[in-house]
């Protein structure tokens, strides 16, 4: 059997399966699908950026800040009335994916904060994320929530938001081979917190290296 038989095969189950689904399941699968979509992309970008940039170099270090955050510290830098930081599903624009939630609090700003050791063979190290205000969120006019990312304490990318839709990005940083590095997303309501549903969608740390290349049999 060929790979396009396995491939239409699956298909073919898979569409059957869909046929016996409730309209909310239906609605539930097509936004998971939506999120699929939204990373194979992601990942296609990575890895032709890399290819460009410098074909010889590799992905060899991933760090899942998700998968992080019980060691992560999570403080307000005045009063934590009203803030809250944790970890779930959130949707933006009808797309799912985990992501840390981080309304900020009433004044002042919110921080949630990693420490990370660098591997030593890291030669590239590129920041991974999405950035979005939870659907059902209400923010008009001057209502602005702001995004910033400071890394060792010197900001290194920032931006303002108020829509329900996610914005994907990826972001050069030190490459810190070795190091400690400090890594903070905050997020600040700028004097008015009320809908600043934030959230990071799955922000991951990526190491770029020399490719190991395997020995030639003899």
């Amino acid at each position: 059997m060929t790979n396009y038989d396995t491939r239409q095969e699956t298909i073919d189950a898979i569409v059957r399966r869909i046929s016996d689904l409730n309209e909310q399941s239906l609605t539930q699968l097509s936004q998971y699908i939506s999120y699929l979509k939204w990373q194979e992309e992601l990942w296609h970008s990575l890895v032709e950026d890399e290819r460009v940039t410098d074909p010889d170099q590799a992905l060899l270090w991933q760090f899942d800040f998700i998968e992080a955050f019980p060691a992560a510290r999570k403080v307000a830098t005045r009063t934590s009335q009203m803030m809250e930081i944790k970890v779930g599903m959130a949707s933006c624009g009808l797309v799912q994916q985990m992501a840390i939630w981080e309304h900020p609090p009433v004044a002042g700003a919110a921080v949630c904060e990693y420490t990370v050791q660098i591997p030593p063979d890291i030669n590239a190290l590129k920041l991974r994320f999405a950035v979005g205000i939870r659907d059902g969120a209400l923010m008009e006019g001057d209502n602005l929530c702001a995004f910033r990312i400071y890394v060792n304490g010197v900001r290194l990318w920032s931006t303002t938001k108020q829509s329900c839709k996610w914005e994907r990005h990826i972001i050069d940083l030190p490459t810190l081979a070795g190091q400690e590095a400090v890594i903070q997303f905050i997020t600040d309501g700028l004097g008015d917190n009320r809908w600043n549903w934030a959230v990071w969608g799955e922000p991951q740390l990526l190491g770029y290296g020399p490719k190991r290349h395997q020995s030639q049999k003899k």
